[in-house]
This record gives structure tokens, sequence and C-alpha cells, in this order.
């Protein structure tokens, strides 16, 4: 079995409210489903009905992954989504008015020994940063993927839509309702020694990907990112900041070297 050093951090920004949400999890090796799941939620509805949403999925998320009937890793992933979004949707039908428009963004990772699988609904993004490159692995169900796409094609200009007001609109979450559009591979995206994943809340976007990619080279066989990436985002002391999440892992030189946690938690207090 692989080694995994992970950490995790979270700062609320310029928000009144903290609305992200995560959870981390050793996964029992009798399950044969994957050895660590990690997963990030960004709230949407309100102070009140974004903190609900996100707590709620996170919660339901890490409480089921275990414990459906699957066959597979990314059937075991889209069956919890199931659940996650049929206990949103009875959530929201206990208090309709006062929860309308509730919901959230749901990344939900697994690193196996055969490589990472992911399920991802709305704009958080997932990341792998090998030999000094960030890529992003998971779509944005953002409407700024559908300008990008516009854009390629000729139909409006870069600089129309990096003005658009309905840019940073989602086009997928998790709201109880069906969402419009799931990012889940069927296979295992293989992963290398060396190789460090980073999920986090959009507001880290505060940083382009060269700058992120800087601060993961930069971290050293002993230290964590996160803390290095939650004080770039402060230092830019962007107006209305956002809550930021960053959840990290890398594969660990020796399983001696393993932080795994055996439990869910979140950190921030309500």
């Amino acid at each position: 079995m692989a080694a995994w050093i992970h950490d995790e951090g979270m700062a609320q920004g310029e928000r009144s409210h903290q609305e992200d949400d995560y959870g981390v999890f050793e996964l029992p090796p009798q399950l044969e489903a994957g050895e660590l799941l990690l997963v990030l939620a960004d709230g949407m509805g309100g102070e009140r009905a974004g903190a609900r949403a996100s707590g709620l999925a996170v919660r339901v998320f890490v409480e089921t992954y275990d414990t459906v009937s699957a066959g597979t890793i990314p059937d075991r992933l889209n069956r919890t989504l199931t659940r996650v979004n049929q206990r949103m949707e009875r959530e929201i039908a206990t208090d309709p008015r006062g929860l309308e428009g509730m919901g959230c963004t749901l990344l939900a990772v697994v690193l196996a020994e055969e490589g990472l699988y992911w399920l991802s609904v709305g704009d958080s993004p997932l990341w792998l940063w090998r030999r000094g490159q960030l890529r992003r692995l998971n779509q944005d169900h953002a409407y700024r993927s559908v300008l990008a796409q516009q854009v390629r094609l000729g139909e409006i200009s870069a600089t129309d839509a990096a003005s658009h007001p309905d840019r940073n609109a989602l086009v997928s979450a998790i709201t109880g309702d069906e969402p419009e559009l799931v990012d889940l591979p069927l296979q295992a995206y293989p992963l290398e020694r060396g190789d460090q994943i980073l999920l986090a809340s959009d507001g880290v976007l505060t940083l382009n990907e060269l700058e992120i990619a800087a601060v993961l080279a930069g971290s050293h066989a002993d230290q964590s990112p996160c803390q290095l990436l939650l004080a770039a985002v402060a230092e830019r002391q962007r107006p209305h900041q956002d809550n930021t999440t960053v959840l990290w892992a890398r594969l660990a030189v020796s399983r001696s070297a393993s932080l795994w946690h055996r439990l869910w938690r979140r950190l921030w207090p309500r």
C-alpha cells in the first residue's frame, strides 16, 4: 500500500461567515475502496444556507462512502453523491422559503494504490503538481468555462469574457435536484513519486496557477504548503476576499512518514 502525507487549512477572508467545509478520512483496508478520502464543499445560498449546505454535504459524504454497496470506486463515489443529493433535498424541504437557493460545490478525491479518483460538481478546483508543473484535473462547472470556449471559437473577445457579469455563476451544483454536470472519471489517474495533489475552494483563485505552483515547488519534505497558500492569499488584501480552503496530499517516501488521520473533521469553528 502507498503512504500519503496530507494537510489542510482554512481562512475566512473578508466574508462574515465561513461557508466552506471539508472532511478527511482514512479508509479501512478491508473495504478495498481506496486508502484516503478527501472531501471539500463550498456553500452557496447566503450565510445561513451556504454553511448548512457545505456542512451537510461533507458529513453525509464521509459517513456514507464506506457503507454503500458498489463494485468499483467510481461507482461508490456516484452512489454516495446520490445519497448526498437526496439528503440535501430533504433538508431544503424542511424550510423551503428560508433555505431557498441552498446548495454547494462538492469535490471528493480518493487516493488509492493504483492512483487518483475524483468526483466533482461545481467549480472547486483539483490540481496535480508534477515536476514543477501545475495541471487542473477536474472540470470547471462555472459559466467562465463556457465563455472560454466562446473565446476560443472567436464568438466573443477575451476582454468581454473577463468582464462578463455571470462569469463566476455555477452551471452545476449540489442543490437537491439532479446536477447538470458531474465530473467522474471511470479510471484511476496514475500518480508518480513526488506528485502533489491540491483541492481548494475558489477563494484560492486570488492566486494564479503559476503562483500556486511556485508555493508547491517550494514546500519541503517536512513542510505543508497549506499555510503558505493561505498566507499568500491574505497578502493580496483583496476586497471581498472569499473563504479559502485548501487540502493537500502527496506520496510519502516511506509508510512511516504518513500522517493519516482515521477520522473526518472540520477544523473551523462555526
